[in-house]
């Protein structure tokens, strides 16, 4: 089987994360024959992971290129609507199977998204939802893909689990800065939490975005005597999570959160916001603990929670590998993709 991964680009994002993953477990469990089709611009950071894994890697927007492309593969797997239309049209009339994932909870309502599911309508093999809650609020608008549509969680590969040694209890966000992560937030609760604790309280964040400068501009304004960095993009997932005791998760909106998936593999417990797929990740009390999104108070009592429980806090770690294991290895993710292709 010869399988095309489309996505927007190979900025260091979830999505992109996912599909490299992907690619990779397909390539070694099944010695498929896999490629990358990037939409974005060439040297994008994530090309080195992709040429590390030996993975075929193509760019190309135009509609005339990708329907060249499109003759060496049986399958063409989308992973991003901005990507989507374009594929669409370059695969009219072709013997390919047309696979799109969505990747976050959004539902696109606007008049040119229904002429192009109109179109997906025709022409997709399978549309596939990375949380069941996703599937189903999207078949409220679009109900013609009942029969052609599915539910597969995402996976990640096994991870560290150790921890590098520190002084402070370390908070993390990974994650652009983007409006939907809402890192602002994470600040603002930090700056809620007493100073006897913020000084043993230190804050990083990895990912970059239009909206860094804002954050970094509020972090001096109302947390400047807590230790942060603002990492930018770090590829090596492990260096991550061995140097975070606690992800926190503030989106507005997620399909499966890579970032959450990533902490379970290392061992990791999540303070997530209770949105989009979030729950079915972190169950409240259990493995982590949620909170209403943008409830910035409800967030720093979770961070004191956990700071001064360290017994909950290694149940949670423990259980939250146990969950890893269970049901988001790469592996049953890989095997689950390939039964939808077929």
């Amino acid at each position: 089987m010869r399988i095309l991964h489309v996505v927007s680009s190979l900025n260091v994002g979830g999505a992109e994360r996912f599909v490299i993953d992907l690619a990779v477990e397909q390539k070694v469990s099944t010695h498929f024959y896999v490629s990358i089709l990037s939409m974005g611009q060439v040297d994008e950071p994530l090309e080195s992971e992709v040429e590390k894994f030996d993975l075929g890697l193509v760019h190309s927007t135009s509609i005339v290129d990708i329907r060249r492309i499109l003759n060496d593969f049986d399958i063409v797997h989308v992973h991003s609507s901005h990507c989507l239309l374009r594929i669409l049209l370059a695969a009219l009339f072709k013997d390919i199977k047309v696979i799109y994932t969505r990747h976050n909870e959004r539902v696109h309502q606007s008049f040119k998204w229904q002429c192009i599911y109109f179109l997906a309508k025709l022409t997709l093999h399978k549309m596939i939802f990375v949380a069941e809650k996703a599937r189903v609020n999207y078949l409220k608008k679009y109900p013609a893909f009942e029969l052609s549509s599915q539910t597969i969680l995402n996976g990640v590969l096994p991870m560290v689990l150790t921890k590098n040694e520190s002084d402070y209890f370390r908070l993390s966000h990974v994650g652009r800065f983007v409006s939907l992560k809402a890192q602002h937030y994470l600040i603002k609760a930090v700056a809620k939490i007493p100073e006897n604790i913020q000084q043993h309280i230190s804050l990083a964040f990895f990912g970059t975005g239009e909206l860094m400068d804002n954050n970094i501009k509020l972090a001096q304004e109302i947390i400047p005597n807590v230790k942060i960095a603002f990492n930018g993009f770090v590829t090596n997932r492990d260096d991550i999570y061995q140097q975070s005791d606690v992800l926190v998760v503030t989106s507005e909106t997620e399909g499966l959160s890579l970032a959450i998936l990533e902490a379970l593999a290392s061992g990791t417990p999540t303070i997530a916001s209770n949105v989009g797929g979030n729950p079915e990740l972190v169950h409240h009390d259990h493995n982590g603990l949620l909170y209403e999104y943008s409830d910035s108070k409800r967030l720093a009592e979770h961070i004191i929670r956990l700071y001064n429980d360290t017994a909950l806090y290694q149940l949670f770690s423990e259980r939250s590998v146990e969950i890893f294991k269970q049901g988001f290895s790469m592996q049953l993710c890989a095997q689950n993709y390939n039964l939808a292709y077929q």
